[in-house]
Formats: C-alpha cells, structure tokens, sequence
C-alpha cells in the first residue's frame, strides 16, 4: 500500500485542528482557548499547529474562511437577502429554512466575547451583502458608512443572541418586519445614490 503523501498528512492536521478549534468555541471564551488546548484536543502536536497557523487570531481567520465557503453558510446569507426582496405572499414557499440551523458555526463566532470574532461575522456580512447591492465599500461617504456600521453591527448582534441560537429561524421572522425593510430600503438608497455620484463624476470628466 503506498504512504499517504505529506499534503495529505498536513490536509488532515488542518481538519483536526480547525474541529477542535471548533467545538472547544461552543463551551469556552475564545480567550481561554490555547494552542496547548488545541494541540491537547486534535491529537496534533504544537510544532504541526505552528507549521499551519502563526497563533490562535490566525487559526480563527483560516477556521472561519474554510467554513464559509461552503454552501449552508452563504445560502443562510442570501436566503436571508431573498426574505427582504420577496412579496409577502413568497416568503412561505420559496426558502429552504433548513439551512439556518446548518450555519451554526457563524453563530458560534457572533455569540462569542471576542470583538476579533465578531468582525470576521461582520467582514462576511459585508462582503456578501455589499456584492449583492453592487455597493463599492471603497466609494461610501461618511454618512453611508455609518449607516451600513450600524445595520450589520446589529445583524451581528442578532445572529449571536440566545432567542436565535435556541430557534435560527427567527432571523428570518426578524428581516421580513420593519426593521428588515429598513434594513433593505437603506441599502438601495446607498446604492443608487453611490451610482449617481459615478455618473455624475464620469460627466464632469467628460465634459
């Protein structure tokens, strides 16, 4: 039988470490969390974890990335977009619930004390949603900025309260009301204002 090769090796580090990183977050502050603890609970020595990773903020940014790419994560996301953009008479039939509950992990990471955790929820956030509105982040006024801070600062919030851990689908309760077309009415102004500043800034360069 031929050996494993090493990238397969180091691929299985990765995955015992990240789970690891993983279930220790659903019953310790992030804080508490040590490489010791990590290396103690992977079955994988020190060294390994340092070849893969520089510290523990770093095993979290790697650990949240490698999980949202998968599917549940960013369809919670868009599902999420899709109950604001629906007729109220949509909302039953056209989203699959069961994909809340499968994105627990970004939960894990909102819920959690740390302020660095929070941010990669909140950075995720952002990336998706300011896509989805075709927002450039890097063309926002102040005012703007402020406004956007405010609303995913308070998405955040939400996806790591307990009523949303005890019952996911309340998110989606919570988006449908009238905070949530707010929410997605600001998020049109902002762009369509931003797309009026590019033209009209494209026509002074013109004429």
């Amino acid at each position: 039988m031929a050996r494993p090769r090493k990238t397969e090796y180091a691929n299985r580090a990765v995955v015992k470490i990240e789970n690891a990183f993983w279930k220790l977050l659903e019953t310790e502050k992030y804080t508490d969390i040590t490489v010791l603890r990590i290396a103690q609970d992977s079955g994988v020595n020190r060294n390994s974890f340092y070849y893969h990773y520089k510290d523990m903020d770093d095993l979290a940014y790697q650990a949240f990335k490698n999980n949202t790419r998968n599917d549940a994560s960013r369809m919670m996301i868009s599902s999420i977009l899709t109950v604001l953009t629906l007729q109220d008479d949509e909302k039953d039939s056209d989203i699959d619930m069961s994909i809340l509950p499968n994105s627990r992990r970004i939960m894990l990471c909102a819920r959690s004390e740390s302020t660095y955790l929070k941010q990669l929820v909140n950075d995720f956030l952002k990336e998706i949603w300011l896509d989805s509105f075709s927002i450039n982040e890097d063309r926002l006024t102040t005012e703007e900025k402020i406004q956007l801070d405010f609303i995913f600062a308070g998405i955040v919030t939400t996806l790591g309260s307990q009523e949303i851990e005890d019952n996911p689908l309340l998110m989606l309760k919570l988006v449908s009301s009238e905070i949530g077309k707010s929410m997605l009415l600001t998020m049109k102004k902002i762009s369509v204002a931003q797309n009026n500043r590019f033209l009209e800034t494209k026509q002074n360069l013109q004429g």
